[in-house]
């Protein structure tokens, strides 16, 4: 990026470095499904970074702004960002994925609903039991009944 941004620090020695980079990079990359695909991620290095962020702390009680700072993002620029990839707010796709989540747990009866609620990253049972019945209309302990 910095090369881009200063067209002039780029000798033709590192120029011809960076290209021999970028064929390498280009075969030994199977992920990219075209190879404009892979230019493309090139130039966008915070996204798959961005995501992989959110993916690998989704459970986590991680705050928005401790998600922020790990996308080295203010809060605002994260929030931005976190809806257009995932076209919902923050908090509103964390707790999706978490009470998603919880349902699959709660099957298991030898697993407590305090122990879902903490293992989800939610701070509090009060909180998992509010979110949980806004998006299942049911309670943890009364999905856990229905169930039997």
């Amino acid at each position: 990026m910095i090369l881009l941004e200063n067209p002039e620090l780029a000798d033709e020695e590192l120029l011809k470095s960076k290209l021999r980079e970028f064929i390498i990079l280009m075969t030994k990359t199977t992920q990219a499904p075209s190879e404009l695909d892979f230019l493309a991620s090139m130039f966008k290095p915070n996204f798959a970074k961005f995501e992989e962020i959110i993916q690998s702390n989704l459970y986590s009680s991680l705050s928005l702004e401790e998600l922020a700072n790990l996308s080295h993002m203010s809060i605002s620029t994260f929030k931005r960002k976190f809806k257009e990839v995932y076209q919902e707010s923050p908090q509103k796709y964390l707790n999706h994925k978490k009470i998603d989540k919880s349902l699959l747990l709660l099957k298991k009866q030898e697993i407590r609903i305090s122990d879902v609620a903490y293992d989800l990253g939610f701070e509090s049972l009060t909180t998992f039991n509010r979110v949980f019945k806004q998006q299942t209309g049911k309670s943890p302990s009364e999905y856990r009944l229905q169930l039997s």
